[in-house]
């Protein structure tokens, strides 16, 4: 029996880069409605009535996100950490997320005028950066270490001797001068 595969199959794959990309559609567009899109209402400008509704899509495909993340944990995750492989992007890849779902329960729970300076910059950066710590994880991923061939440091001298030659003198394998 062959040893598990790290790699991702093929529909798992589809549906967990769906749910990210989904899910990181629904935060930019909250991003662009919210800060570029205002409209003008009795008292000044408004938010956008679609700003809500993106809100409401980048909530659940963030729950959708971390069934993904889990979903991953079961196999990707384990199989990598055990043999040490793509360790590199592949703990920030999981620290990246885990910011993302903490500052959004934060955001959720948490959000105050105190706080609406900073902590949406400290979730919404992190997000526009994910994509592109994603490509690098999976590129990463998907190279081939080198070979790695042994050679010998010296190739061996090879010596033919002619069987009768050899018994005559006594000594196998070694010529008489």
């Amino acid at each position: 029996m062959s040893a598990p595969i790290i790699r991702v199959g093929s529909r798992h794959k589809h549906l967990a880069y769906a749910a990210f990309a989904l899910l990181w559609a629904s935060g930019a567009l909250w991003l662009l409605f919210h800060y570029f899109f205002r409209v003008e209402g009795d008292f000044g400008p408004e938010a956008h009535p679609l700003e809500a509704w993106w809100l409401r899509l980048h909530g659940l495909m963030a729950m959708l996100a971390l069934l993904a993340v889990g979903s991953l944990a079961t196999n990707h995750m384990r199989l990598a950490w055990n043999r040490r492989k793509n360790l590199r992007t592949g703990l920030p890849m999981l620290a990246l997320t885990a910011w993302l779902a903490v500052t959004g329960h934060a955001l959720y729970y948490f959000s105050s005028d105190d706080n609406a300076a900073w902590l949406p910059l400290l979730h919404w950066i992190a997000g526009l950066a994910l994509p592109g710590w994603l490509s690098i994880h999976v590129l990463t991923g998907r190279q081939r270490p080198p070979r790695v061939t042994t050679r010998p440091r010296h190739a061996p001298t090879l010596r033919v001797v002619d069987a009768a030659h050899s018994q005559a003198s006594g000594k196998a394998g070694l010529p008489q001068l």
